[in-house]
């Protein structure tokens, strides 16, 4: 059981998760009204939508070592308002150049949260760290879900694009004055006598593993990423619904893993992260091809929700895994993990959006998605032939 101090601040840091995924899944409902603005096709919006991947790529490893250095409060609290004070600033974009790099400039912001956050949890409940890692990610899930569907009905309510980014925005700013306020003290991860690199990292087996886990969140983060960011449009674009019905039926895939992640969390500290996240890619990947084959809208949303549920063992066992098997550099493993999935995934909304110009997104959708989870899968299975060592 978590104190009420560390309660205080894990419900801080889930809200913040939640506005920090919410400011990112805003972006697929407002695709449509941002190509009659500005009049651009379905390949650049995919590289403006790629635009905080970009960002995101240069400072997981900066935020990991920072923060395994000299403690994750600082990187945090800085994470939040830079990415919810830019998200505002995306909302008065007067130009796609503008938009874009407001978004890279996010993206960058994003790492300094996301990264350190996830290594203060597994200090903070090193009993059950599967479960309490994927609780406090589960807040970015439902951000998966709020994000479209609140931007939506936003689209819907407006007719225009730059309201989510400002409600967003602005609700990111008022969470990082409480998470400032409310931080416990006496836990602020400071480890100074560490190194900036660890000389465990240079062991071979633990390059190759870390190389593996790497390589394996890059197709995950590939295929949520892209499917994320294109699905809402497809569903309106090619299968004719609502703006405000295309972003309900995405934001299932948030709902799902904002439900499943704490209970998928928990099956992998029984039964094995590695384990968990082979099986969550499988059937990630079974439920996309169901999700682009049937056309009732009620069983699409069913699928959708699947995915969300059982897919989001895959990153939160990947994740756990990571932090505890380099437990002396887990800020650093981390960020390196993230960096080369970031740097993966921005290719792969682009590469939709140009399908979607010269054929459809759901070919898009097909091509990119539904492969990159079965990688994952693939992946995950041969990270068993490596026994990390070195590590305490």
């Amino acid at each position: 059981m978590m104190d009420k101090k560390n309660g205080l601040f894990f419900l801080m840091g889930w809200l913040g998760m939640v506005l920090y995924f919410t400011q990112r899944w805003i972006f697929g409902p407002v695709i449509p009204p941002l190509m009659r603005e500005f009049g651009v096709d379905k390949t650049a919006i995919g590289v403006i939508g790629s635009a905080s991947l970009w960002g995101y790529m240069f400072t997981p490893i900066i935020a990991g070592i920072i923060s395994d250095r000299y403690g994750r409060k600082l990187a945090v609290l800085a994470g939040i308002f830079a990415f919810s004070g830019l998200t505002l600033l995306c909302g008065l974009a007067k130009s796609t150049n503008q938009l874009f790099m407001g978004r890279f400039f996010t993206g960058i912001g994003e790492a300094f949260f996301f990264v350190p956050l996830l290594a203060f949890t597994l200090e903070l409940f090193p009993k059950r760290p599967g479960f309490y890692l994927t609780l406090m990610s589960s807040g970015s899930s439902l951000g998966w879900f709020t994000g479209p569907a609140m931007a939506g009905w936003l689209v819907n309510l407006t007719g225009g694009w730059r309201s989510p980014f400002f409600v967003a925005g602005i609700a990111g700013l008022i969470i990082t004055l409480f998470m400032y306020l409310l931080w416990p003290e006496d836990q602020g991860g400071l480890v100074q006598s560490r190194p900036l690199l660890d000389k465990n990292l240079f062991i071979p087996t633990n390059l190759v593993m870390l190389a593996l886990l790497s390589l394996a969140a890059a197709f995950q983060i590939a295929t949520e990423f892209g499917f994320t960011m294109w699905y809402p449009a497809f569903l309106e674009l090619e299968r004719s619904a609502i703006v405000a019905t295309a972003g309900v039926i995405a934001g299932l895939y948030g709902l799902g893993q904002f439900i499943g992640r704490p209970i998928m969390g928990w099956v992998s500290d029984k039964l094995g992260y590695r384990s968990v996240g082979f099986a969550g890619a499988a059937v990630l990947c079974l439920s996309l091809i169901l999700i682009l084959s049937v056309s009732s809208m009620g069983w699409r949303g069913y699928f959708t929700f699947q995915a969300g549920f059982i897919g989001a063992a895959v990153m939160g066992a990947l994740w756990t895994f990571t932090g505890l098997v380099f437990p002396s550099f887990k800020g650093l493993a981390l960020g390196i993990m993230a960096t080369v999935g970031y740097a993966s995934a921005s290719i792969a909304p682009i590469v939709i959006g140009y399908l979607g110009d010269h054929h459809s997104v759901e070919m898009g959708l097909w091509l990119v998605c539904v492969p990159g989870s079965m990688l994952t899968g693939l992946v995950i299975l041969a990270t068993f032939i490596v026994k990390p060592k070195g590590e305490g």
